[in-house]
Parts: C-alpha cells; structure tokens; sequence
C-alpha cells in the first residue's frame, strides 16, 4: 500500500504461487481482485486510447498480469460471469449454489460488508442473471467471518494470505486488523453442505 515492491519481486512470487497451485490442483479459477486491475487503471490513466491500443496489440489484448500469466497453465481459467445482457464479469465466480467474489466493499463493522454484498446479489438477480446462493464468500477485506443469515443461509469473510505490512503496525489505527487464512466447503451435485463450510485460521 505504501511501501515499493520491485515489480519483478512481486512478479516472481505470484508466478511462484500460481506454479505450485496448479501442479497440485486439477483445475483452478482465478478471481480477478482489485490490486491485479491496478496496472490497466494506471495504463488508461497514463496513456492515449491509441497508446493502449499499441499495448493491446503487443500482448495479445491483454492489460490484466493475472490473466497473462494464467495462460501458461493449461489448467487455470479466469472466472468469467456473462449477464443476460453479454456484460462480462470477473470479479466473481458461482459454484452450484456458492457466489465466490472480490467486491470491492469495505467496512469497519463486522459482517456489514458481507451483508451489503448479499443485499446487492438480491438486488441484481435479474440484471447479472443470478440465482438465490446459500454460501456466499467474500472476499477484498482480509478479515474473517461466518454469519449464519436468513432462511438456510451462510455468508463468510474467506480472510487474506498476506503478510503483515509496515502500514499496519503505525500509530494511525483504523479499520479492522487482517485475519490470514482461508475458507473451504464440500458440494454433492452442486448443493453445498453448510456444515462442512470451515474458516482455517493461520493466525493461531
């Protein structure tokens, strides 16, 4: 956030990531967060449309690292949602009756993040051509959760794989502190168990 990472550090490190997941994964699906968009937010900033167009023309049409480096794997994919109305989205991915997203939503209170991405799926059902989840797992605030809500519902903070930053240990307190671990569910013919859905926290 603050501190300079060589981009060839950080680019070794995610290449190393993605390397040792997909030899032991059949399959992975990547979900595009808001940190691997920074370097196309930063290129439409700083460059002409033509020059974006030149650059698009030089990697194939491609201004996401995450998504270039994906295709060296013949076993990882980028999740790809297309609404009814051919929009697509990649910022979130279903799996039977489980949403698995990286909203860009964020909040000081505990479960008012994940509980605004439920009102939005709601909202948008028809738009983005949703159905009803029983699991939703968020991510993008690096914390952890696990909110049994409504009928027959889960909503879960899946937490973060980040070390601790020199930002976070400052005097400027604010927001909540980063849980590092992740989440994982069980599913027969698309119906997940809710009961198998658990928080492995690396923290403790």
């Amino acid at each position: 956030k603050y501190e300079t990472v060589p981009y060839r550090d950080e680019w070794a490190a995610v290449t190393a990531v993605l390397e040792m997941l997909s030899a032991r994964l059949p399959s992975l699906e990547l979900i595009i967060g808001n940190h691997d968009a920074r370097l196309e937010k930063q290129l439409r900033t700083l460059l002409s449309s033509d020059m974006i167009d030149a650059v698009r023309c030089l990697t194939g049409g491609i201004l996401c690292p995450i998504t270039a480096l994906a295709k060296r794997f013949p076993n990882v994919t980028i999740a790809k949602h297309t609404t009814p109305s051919g929009h697509e989205i990649d910022w979130f991915t279903t799996v039977g009756d489980a949403w698995l997203g990286h909203p860009e939503k964020y909040s000081r209170i505990p479960g008012n993040a994940l509980r605004g991405v439920e009102e939005v799926l709601l909202d948008y059902e028809e738009q983005w051509g949703l159905n009803e989840y029983r699991l939703i797992v968020m991510g993008h605030t690096h914390a952890m959760s696990w909110i049994p809500w409504r009928a027959g519902k889960l909503l879960v903070e899946c937490g973060c794989l980040c070390k601790t930053q020199g930002y976070m240990t400052g005097a400027k307190i604010g927001g909540r502190p980063q849980r590092r671990g992740y989440v994982t569910f069980e599913q027969v013919s698309g119906v997940t168990d809710l009961s198998s859905v658990r928080t492995h926290w690396l923290d403790v």
